[in-house]
């Protein structure tokens, strides 16, 4: 090999190793970036529920919900709006009408707006924490159960909870698409 084609090898040897280790830790580097910058702000699951005594504040809560690059959904929050007392247990639900011929898997990815109050709104229980198979024009409720922690600052008034729907059947096909 001459050194012409060497230095090309060596070239494309360290770009190889260097895109997979970018690849590899995009994650990570994005989970920062969202921690530094309150973007995204991702919900917390609540591992234990410690029973205190309700805030006598309030807090209003906007439920908001998208689709994912056309997905053939309908996915909307029965309730579009509440003012929930902070500290208290909550309810509410988000319908998913499956509108194509065939059945599908999708899951929900959340977002607390503004992202620095992502850290007080505790889901308790969520639909985003599993995979929905939906029937072909099928309709499910889809629940989430939450509370806001006591600890969020004074001057919060407002929050809106986003929910984004992705149609994950493609990367589910191996495992086979057969709903009961």
């Amino acid at each position: 090999m001459n050194t012409k084609t060497k230095k090309t090898y060596y070239i494309l040897v360290a770009f190889t190793i260097f895109m997979f280790s970018f690849s590899y830790m995009l994650v990570p580097l994005y989970d920062l970036f969202c921690d530094i910058t309150g973007l995204n702000g991702k919900t917390n699951k609540v591992k234990a529920i410690v029973i205190e005594e309700p805030s006598e504040r309030f807090i209003k809560i906007k439920f908001v919900s998208n689709v994912a690059q056309s997905a053939p959904v309908k996915f909307y929050p029965i309730e579009k709006e509440m003012t929930v007392q902070i500290g208290k247990i909550y309810n509410t639900k988000y319908l998913i009408t499956n509108t194509s011929k065939t059945n599908m898997i999708t899951t929900a990815s959340p977002s607390v707006v503004p992202g620095e109050m992502s850290q007080y709104f505790r889901k308790i229980e969520c639909f985003c924490f599993n995979h929905q198979e939906i029937k072909s024009n099928e309709t499910k409720e889809l629940g989430v159960q939450f509370m806001i922690d006591t600890e969020i600052p004074n001057d919060a008034d407002s929050l809106i909870l986003s929910y984004t729907m992705f149609d994950i059947t493609e990367k589910n096909i191996n495992k086979k698409v057969s709903l009961k």
